[in-house]
Parts: C-alpha cells; structure tokens; sequence
C-alpha cells in the first residue's frame, strides 16, 4: 500500500475513533465492493453476502468508534471480520448444497484448462474446494492481496500461505478438469 494512502487511512481511523461519520463512510465507500465480492464467493446466496458484509461494518464501526480499540493496518483487519463473520455463518446454519444444484454440478461437461473458464464455472469449482483453499484463492487472484497480507489475514506464515496457495491452485485445476 502507498505511504500517502496509509496515512489517509491513520487519519481516517483517527477521526472515526472520535465519532466521525463521514470518515467512516469513506473507508465504506472504499472497501464494500471488494468485501462484499470476498464474502458473496464464500456463502451460498447475494442475500447472505449483503447481510454479512452490512454486519461486518456495523462492528468495525462499534470497535472503532464505540470500543475505542486501535487497528494497526486496516485492510488486512476488515478481511479478518468478514472471515470470521462467514465462518459464524456456517457455524450458525449448518447449509449444504441443494440436490439440484449438486446435480448440476456433477453432471456438467468436462472443460480443458488451456480454454477461458466462465465465472458460473469457476465458482461452481471454488465450492467444491475446502474452505481454507476457497478463501486463499479468491484473496490472491479475485482480491489481489499479496502472501503476506493474506498470511496476516489468515493467521500463518507468508511461506506457508505460499505453499497452500499453490496447492489450493493445483486443486482447482483438478476440480475444473472435472466439471
């Protein structure tokens, strides 16, 4: 990240930390989209992705300004909420897959890897990888963060986030090799 954007970004957190609205509405205009892209590929509908991510900023807004708590480095901390917000979904709902969309799953053409793969696709093969390998791949290729980001996010190593990236990779092309 810029140096100039960083110290927008203390400044902004500054501000929100003393009630700040409309400070806290930039740092909403700036990170909703991509948030919302991270967590409408981890959960089973548009519906659920908007909910968490309205959640996840009316806690950011209650640790910042409310609990007065300090963020070292915002971006990494906003993707750790939503993280943890989708793990409580699933902990909370227990959903799985609905038979026809199982079927269709299974029962869809084989693709070679050297064609364009479309989107319905590639989520289709996301959902079948395990959640750690879903949520590595979209922060990497779909979000653009870098290993240490996302080591910071996820709570390893930058060398061990390397390694799982590239087997989560490796998966996934096995995965849409199948579909």
């Amino acid at each position: 990240m810029k140096l100039s954007r960083r110290i927008e970004e203390e400044i902004l957190l500054l501000k929100i930390k003393h009630g700040d609205q409309a400070a806290f509405a930039v740092i909403y205009d700036r990170y909703v989209d991509a948030l919302y892209r991270f967590v409408v590929f981890r959960v089973p509908s548009e519906e659920t992705a908007q909910d968490i991510v309205s959640e996840l900023f009316l806690k950011v807004w209650q640790y910042l300004a409310i609990d007065q708590k300090k963020v070292d480095n915002l971006r990494p901390f906003l993707y750790q909420v939503a993280r943890n917000l989708v793990a409580d979904y699933y902990r909370t709902t227990q959903e799985s897959l609905p038979l026809e969309e199982a079927m269709e799953v299974k029962d869809s053409k084989s693709i070679s890897l050297d064609r364009r793969i479309s989107l319905v696709e590639l989520e289709k093969g996301l959902r079948l990888l395990k959640d750690e390998w879903q949520e590595i791949i979209i922060l990497a290729h779909i979000e653009g963060f870098k290993h240490n980001e996302i080591a910071a996010i996820i709570g390893k190593s930058a060398s061990a986030t390397r390694v799982m990236l590239h087997r989560a990779m490796q998966e996934l092309k096995k995965v849409l090799n199948k579909l």
